[in-house]
């Protein structure tokens, strides 16, 4: 089968088209494209050589594949048409099939961070990979989930592109990003992108109706439901307005005095303002029979002498000007007293006296225009809590738990806090073990304790012994057993056993007169720092001996011996003397004492070594004439040195 290498390309506006061209066959004709290029048949000289072969006639229209840029002439777009849908279907229709020539990239930036409404502007910057043709252009399209692809931008020529979502797009989904260039067609990776969802909000009676009926002076609650991107703002048909709530329902309470229909006017978000429904109307009968009863008395079921409570009670219908409400108690079989001052309000304020004992006791509210009693509730009235910590003399082994009985009376539930931090609360069993757990002898005390009274009275105290091994400090291997006075070195140590919470560690060395002195020490878990004081004046190398030490218990660890450098005591001394003929070589030696290596030192001759660790140290010397080596300075591990002796060597001609 000979195909054709060449073809040539109509151009129009600078577009390029191109051609590929399956072998000729004789076939039907077919419709042609509106821009058909003229196909090139001439035949490349190698292939002229080729035997022919023989191909079974085909329809054409079924093997030739004529890929062609769609010419920007034929496209009408008008500026005003992109976020319609028949621009959509009209630029899908003219979008170009891939270019499957030569390999080029399309690599959209990270716009992740969108979050964008229906209708908004975006920009969308990329980078490209490859030469694309002169005139080229690149468009921006939008993916949904079935996989319709629409253009959504003008044509551009480089980065960025900038695009507008449509309006009539469904908010609240993700889409896709892609960029495709004309010439060649060359696709982008898609990215998602996230349209916010305009606001819409229904209103509603909490309970899901859309009326309710009170009665005057009652309060309903009313619920705004939203769909859309949070937060939303709502105005409301009586001018409540309410800002960016992230509440979803949002509930609202009312209080109306007469009949009153509840509407919303207006909901906006991020996307602007959006849809409203629902309506809640509030009946109020002006006339009703007056009723009182109390309610929530689970909240006042135990009661303490001397500690204000709330009692919630229900006042619904008309009351005569003047009217009271008061709170009454009585024992079960006693008259009724008043304990609270007259109130007008639906929740009263009061305390039991102090004179009223522990029991129980029936509770009411009356009201005094008209005159009507609430249904009785049953109420306990409780003594203060006092606790009390059991004596026990407890003996544990090293992180071991115990137990410590406390014991209650009065009304629960319980708390309690130890003297050691330990805290137990909501405890409902009037004998209560709690569990500690010591690191060291522990004498146990009450620091506070109560219950449903608040904090009461208490007492008792407990011991608990610990066993633990004894302490123990163990100095490791030094890291060097020679250093310099007046540096500072890591003293690596392990303990073992109990510390009390005060003790302190630290470093002692001997001094000149072979006491121990502490030394300013810096503890870590696994090493010490410490600075090593200077040796006794006049001495150039001290053998100290060190140890560790504890303060609470008074622990020693083992002694260990360290020699100890005093600084600027480096002493070099160079010796040697030999005859030599102009261009050979010699050595002399230099021997170090005192200093702590390595030794660095420059010679006379102007030869310089930094940092030998050899003693003594041979250097070799090549001298145009004679010559005497001295050392011009020296330093070592511990500071500066002096230098002595000489060498000479002699150049014989």
């Amino acid at each position: 089968m000979i195909f054709s290498n060449q073809a040539n390309a109509q151009r129009r506006t600078g577009s390029p088209k191109r051609q590929i061209l399956a072998p000729k066959k004789k076939a039907p004709a077919a419709p042609r494209p509106a821009v058909t290029p003229k196909a090139d048949t001439t035949v490349a000289p190698q292939a002229t050589q080729a035997a022919p072969v023989t191909v079974p006639t085909a329809d054409t229209t079924a093997v030739r594949d004529t890929i062609i840029t769609p010419d920007s002439t034929n496209i009408e777009i008008s500026s005003d048409t992109l976020t319609e849908k028949e621009a959509e279907e009209r630029l899908a229709k003219t979008e170009p099939a891939a270019d499957s020539v030569k390999s080029f990239k399309i690599i959209i930036d990270d716009i992740s961070y969108l979050s964008v409404c229906p209708g908004t502007t975006i920009n969308i910057p990329f980078k490209t990979v490859g030469p694309y043709d002169e005139g080229n252009t690149f468009i921006a399209h939008l993916i949904e989930a079935n996989g319709k692809s629409v253009p959504i931008s003008l044509p551009v020529s480089k980065s960025p592109v900038k695009a507008v979502i449509p309006s009539y797009k469904i908010g609240g989904e993700v889409y896709r990003i892609q960029i495709v260039s004309s010439i060649p067609v060359v696709r982008s990776q898609e990215v998602p992108i996230r349209l916010l969802q305009n606001a819409s909000a229904r209103l509603e009676v909490i309970d899901g109706t859309q009326s309710v009926r009170i009665t005057p002076g009652q309060e309903v609650n009313l619920k705004v439901n939203f769909t859309g991107a949070a937060p939303w703002s709502f105005l409301m048909s009586d001018s409540t307005v309410v800002y960016q709530t992230l509440s979803n329902p949002h509930y609202l309470t009312v209080r109306p005095k007469d009949v009153k229909a509840y509407k919303l006017l207006g909901v906006a978000n991020a996307c602007g303002s959006g849809m409203v429904s629902g309506e809640a109307i509030v009946n109020v009968n002006n006339n009703p029979e007056p009723k009182l009863e109390l309610k929530e008395v689970e909240k006042i079921a135990k009661l303490c002498s001397g500690i204000p409570f709330q009692v919630p009670f229900n006042a619904t219908g008309k009351y005569k000007d003047g009217n009271k409400f008061v709170v009454q108690i009585a024992e079960r079989t006693g008259a009724f007293k008043t304990i609270s001052t007259p109130d007008t309000t639906g929740y009263i304020t009061t305390q039991i006296p102090t004179n009223y004992k522990p029991g129980e006791y029936k509770l009411r509210v009356v009201s005094s225009a008209p005159y009507l009693v609430s249904q009785t509730t049953n109420v306990t009235i409780v003594s203060p809590t006092v606790t009390t910590l059991q004596r026990d003399s407890l003996r544990l082994g090293e992180n071991e738990t115990g137990e410590l009985t406390v014991k209650f009376t009065g009304g629960g539930p319980w708390f309690v806090l130890l003297s050691d931090g330990t805290y137990e609360n909501n405890i409902q069993e009037s004998t209560y073990k709690i569990k500690v757990k010591p690191v060291f002898d522990t004498n146990y005390q009450i620091t506070s304790a109560g219950g449903l009274c608040g904090v009461g009275k208490f007492s008792g105290a407990a011991k608990v012994s610990v066993k633990s091994p004894p302490a123990s400090i163990t100095l490791e291997k030094l890291p060097q057993n020679m250093v310099c006075a007046g540096s500072t070195i890591e003293i690596p140590y392990k303990t073992e056993g109990r510390y009390n919470p005060n003790n302190k560690f630290s470093v002692q060395i001997t001094d000149k007169s072979g006491r121990f002195v502490s030394l300013p020490t810096t503890v870590t878990p696994t090493a010490m720092k410490v600075k090593i004081s200077n040796a006794a004046q006049g001495d150039t190398i001290r053998t100290q001996k060190i140890r560790i030490i504890s303060s609470s218990p008074a622990v020693s660890s083992a002694i260990e011996e360290l020699d100890v450098i005093a600084p600027d005591k480096a002493v070099g001394e160079v010796s040697g003397k030999g005859t030599i003929t102009p261009g050979r070589t010699t050595r002399i030696q230099l021997k170090f004492k005192n200093g702590l290596p390595p030794w660095s030192f420059t010679l006379s001759d102007g030869t310089a070594i930094n940092g030998t660790f050899l003693n003594p140290y041979l250097i070799s010397v090549s001298p145009a004439t004679s010559t005497e080596y001295t050392i011009s300075s020296l330093k070592s591990g511990c500071g500066t040195g002096t230098g002595k002796g000489s060498a000479l060597v002699t150049v014989s001609n």
